[in-house]
């Protein structure tokens, strides 16, 4: 069964009269059903006295923690909200029992926003060893190779955020857990398009912000913490909405016994009701059904751009390929003009370490694929070399 592409281009992302918006991999435009929800939460807020009820809870985490666990196969325990996926991360990293001269292992192709929790352990005599990703792509023996007697977590991306390099977590789940090494994941590039299993990956803890692929805003990630890991992760911040105990009866504390306990204060209700709604926009399709979609897409892509004459810099190889391509003209000035001509004519897609990132999605149709080639080759030729007499 396809997509209806149809329905969702016209009622769900009416954007696409406008423009070809490939550039998921950054963010995401809403669904017209979650922006819906986005505007009858607003309006609530505006008129909040005419519902008032004391104790009553703005919205029931239940439901979607149920669903976010069928998900990615977990228990409902096991699942949390943290502001972002650097958040997630931070938590991990301070949680941790540290002893100096321990270490960090991950590859040095990471997203910042995840490599800067680490680094800033090495005030406490921590080491980061990043392991080289020529081209955006993991060395996985190299990363191996550095895990040593004093490794104490290794942080990863389930794919890389520039070159769209899909690792085998996988392998390393099953080299860590034996020697209780953590392994923490940066899904915010996979969750809701690449099957994303954690008891398959060994994660101990996975982390994917909402913006991206979920088809969320800002504010809101997704959080899992393995029950087994959570004795030795205990919170590094305390706040109400991580324990089970009141100030009221007696001011002690006691941490609720499963993932709600890394939770400080109160989430964003406003995020936690779009992501709520865009899942089941996702899960309507299916996580396989979309990928299928999306590499078709990509295919089509591909001998297009290799018939211009780019250089693809994202790996075409099964199993590491993802919902994300990169491509260059090999000259990184004409790469960012290239990237303004196609903003200029309604492509949106994003400049990037390794070239141009394109990331389409469910509702990307074949059309956005010729129209994104096609103001390509309108491009301007690159200017001949001045000759130096």
């Amino acid at each position: 069964m396809s997509l209806d592409l149809e329905h969702l281009r016209r009622v769900e992302f009416p954007l696409t009269a406008e423009c070809a918006f490939l550039n998921h991999a950054a963010s995401s435009p809403l669904p017209q059903r979650s922006a819906d929800v986005l505007r009858r939460y607003a309006d609530r807020q505006q008129h909040r006295h005419q519902r008032y009820r004391p104790g009553a809870q703005e919205h029931d985490l239940e439901a979607l923690r149920r669903t976010l666990a069928e998900t990615i196969n977990c228990d409902p325990s096991e699942v949390t909200f943290v502001p972002s996926t650097s958040d997630g991360v931070g938590i991990v990293a301070n949680t941790v029992d540290w002893r100096p001269g321990d270490n960090v292992v991950l590859p040095e192709c990471e997203y910042p926003g995840v490599v800067y929790p680490w680094l800033n352990l090495v005030r406490r005599g921590v080491e980061v060893h990043m392991t080289p990703a020529p081209n955006g792509e993991v060395d996985m023996d190299a990363l191996i190779g550095r895990i040593d007697g004093r490794t104490r977590v290794v942080s990863i991306s389930h794919v890389e955020w520039t070159s769209g390099y899909r690792c085998d977590v996988g392998r390393l789940g099953r080299l860590c857990r034996p020697r209780g090494i953590l392994l923490v994941v940066d899904a915010i590039q996979s969750l809701s398009v690449t099957p994303v299993d954690v008891q398959e990956m060994g994660a101990d803890v996975l982390v994917a912000g909402c913006y991206k692929w979920l088809l969320g805003i800002p504010g809101t990630a997704i959080m899992y913490v393995r029950l087994g890991a959570m004795p030795s992760l205990l919170p590094d911040r305390a706040g109400q909405a991580g324990v089970k105990t009141s100030m009221v009866a007696r001011p002690n504390l006691v941490w609720k016994e499963d993932a709600m306990r890394y939770q400080v204060g109160s989430g964003s209700t406003a995020a936690l009701l779009v992501l709520e709604s865009s899942l089941g926009l996702l899960l309507e399709s299916g996580v396989e059904r979309t990928h299928a979609h999306i590499t078709a897409l990509l295919d089509r892509l591909i001998p297009g751009l290799q018939g211009l004459g780019m250089t693809i810099t994202s790996s075409l190889v099964p199993g590491t390929r993802s919902t994300i391509l990169s491509f260059t003209t090999g000259d990184a000035a004409r790469d960012e003009a290239l990237h303004r001509r196609l903003l200029e004519h309604n492509v949106i897609v994003s400049l990037r370490p390794h070239g141009i990132r394109a990331a389409p999605h469910l509702y990307n149709s074949p059309e956005d694929i010729d129209i994104l080639l096609a103001a390509l080759k309108s491009a301007p030729a690159a200017p001949s070399p001045i000759a130096i007499p």
